[in-house]
């Protein structure tokens, strides 16, 4: 069994470990926030995109239909002239016009028809797709508010955990706690107290020296890994 001192840095370890795993999963929230919403930014754009194709194409059809209104009104300008030429030339020149006008009229139409049928199509479209997309943009937003109460609880577990880290740091010989410090900066990762199992380090599972193997039998004295420097106990 290992010394006082040593129980009591099994415990400190344990909370440590424990803190460092809630904080870890406390760093991924906002990442994984930002997921979310960048999600919901892009269907909205989605949504946006869509809703403007169909707005230029009213901006199109309105033009095309202004100018439709235009060559109507030139034409009927026209025919007013008609009544009060008296050459048959300019007669016959504001007929030419007149025809050239109702001509382009009537391919305005077409055009404005086709833009109507587009309109159509993709308005239909776009309500399909915005009903699916509010329906995703619904889901994530659930998310996230899962996702804040699962942050409020991280919270909650790390500030209590790290009450229980500080109450087992108190309780902690000063000695031991500055050596457990010490190899928490140099070592990469937990666990930095492990057992030493048939002279191997726990820790970096290499074997340690005759010289280390022996002090772990000695009470009231720290031991270390002379391979990875990690405290090792018997």
């Amino acid at each position: 069994m290992p010394d006082p001192q040593i129980e009591k840095l099994l415990i400190l370890q344990d909370r440590d470990i424990t803190l460092q795993q809630l904080e870890k999963e406390l760093l991924r929230v906002p990442r994984e926030r930002g997921l979310i919403e960048n999600e919901i930014a892009t269907e909205k754009a989605n949504i946006e995109a869509a809703h403007q194709i169909i707005k230029d194409l009213e901006v199109e059809r309105h033009e095309v239909d202004t100018e439709v209104k235009s060559k109507e009104a030139a034409n009927s300008r026209f025919r007013t002239q008609q009544l009060e030429v008296k050459k048959n030339d300019e007669y016959q020149a504001l007929t030419q016009q007149i025809e050239q006008n109702e001509a382009a009229i009537l391919k305005l139409e077409e055009q404005e028809i086709e833009l109507m049928l587009q309109i159509d199509e993709r308005r239909t479209e776009y309500e399909t797709e915005k009903a699916k997309i509010e329906a995703l943009i619904e889901e994530r937003n659930e998310a996230l508010a899962r996702l804040a109460e699962t942050e409020k609880n991280l919270r909650q577990q790390a500030d209590e955990a790290q009450a229980k880290l500080d109450k087992a740091r108190a309780d902690a010989d000063e000695e031991y706690l500055g050596h457990y410090d010490r190899i928490k900066k140099m070592v990469k990762r937990a666990p930095y107290l492990v057992a030493l199992t048939e002279q191997r380090c726990g820790g970096c599972h290499l074997r340690v020296s005759n010289e280390v193997a022996g002090s772990v039998r000695v009470t009231e004295a720290p031991s270390f890994c002379d391979q990875c420097s990690r405290m090792v106990y018997a």
